[in-house]
């Protein structure tokens, strides 16, 4: 079965008439015909009945002609995509992410990739949620792995990748690091740390009060190290998750220690980690590295 014959096949169905579909597919009639039944000999069935000069559908040909439209069309999404791999000759895959992520997944997720694909570099370039957003709507990066920052859009792939409960972390001289578990209303006396640069301070500051609901004063800090300190020294407490500023899974620091986050009922907050992507720049190189640091991430549940 022969893709072009699935669609001299759809045009005949849909213009219900040979004579019509052989003008459409700028064929002859007699040619058209041919490419019909050889789609039938090669299936084995019959498709349509033949009465005079109309046909009807048989019950293959029904199901075929609602199913045939699906296979071209992913066809042509493959075609595409190879095309344009092949045009970038699977050179590069740009990948942003944040600045305060410190998880060792997608270092795995890279060096996995790069053993089934070596041939494509990947580029990794750190940034804020809307420095990230900006240079994927710039089309900057091919693709930025992020929490949720903004509603979901139908023009980018928004991969889920975790759900991750937050934490918040405390010096060790603090007494609430002795806590099974935090609400907010407790975080009211110490300020709340958060990374950004100046000009991005209000913005970051406005996502922790409105989104999480924290209702402390806000302190900054430029690098992760530097927020590091500020917690150690109990100038304030940080708020984060096991992808970012500390957990088992990635650095040790025993002066500083993680408190679940609660919210009502004591239920654990929570955020959610994507993976996003121009819809119209999708190729098996982006879907393939999405699969592979979503496995890496899976692993951490292990």
């Amino acid at each position: 079965m022969l893709l072009k014959q699935l669609d001299y096949f759809i045009k005949v169905v849909e213009n219900r008439s040979f004579t019509k579909a052989a003008a459409a597919a700028y064929i002859s009639q007699s040619a058209i015909s041919q490419q019909i039944q050889a789609l039938e000999n090669s299936l084995g069935v019959q498709l349509l009945e033949r009465r005079n000069r109309s046909f009807i559908l048989t019950s293959a040909g029904e199901y075929l002609y609602r199913h045939a439209p699906d296979l071209l069309e992913s066809a042509s999404q493959l075609e595409s995509a190879t095309s344009t791999i092949g045009q970038r000759q699977l050179s590069k895959l740009t990948v942003g992410y944040l600045r305060e992520y410190t998880g060792f997944d997608l270092v795995r997720a890279v060096s996995v990739f790069n053993q089934h694909f070596p041939k494509i570099e990947i580029d990794l370039t750190l940034g804020s949620h809307e420095e990230l957003y900006n240079l994927l709507k710039d089309e900057k990066v091919d693709l930025i792995f992020s929490d949720q920052r903004r509603a979901l859009s139908e023009e980018y792939v928004n991969r889920k990748l975790a759900t991750t409960n937050l934490m918040v972390l405390f010096s060790n001289h603090n007494p609430l690091s002795n806590k099974k578990s935090i609400g907010r209303s407790d975080l009211t006396d110490l300020a709340c740390i958060l990374i950004a640069p100046e000009e991005q301070q209000e913005e970051e500051a406005n996502y922790y009060r409105q989104t999480i609901g924290i209702k402390s004063e806000f302190t900054f800090a430029a690098t992760m190290e530097e927020a590091h300190v500020m917690v150690a020294a109990n100038r304030g407490y940080m708020i984060t998750d096991r992808m970012g500023a500390i957990s088992s899974h990635n650095i040790n620091l025993p002066m500083i220690k993680a408190v679940p986050l609660c919210g009502v009922g004591g239920t654990l907050v929570h955020r959610d980690y994507y993976l996003f992507w121009q819809q119209e720049r999708t190729t098996p190189a982006t879907e393939e590295f999405a699969k592979t640091l979503e496995r890496e991430i899976a692993k951490l549940d292990d």
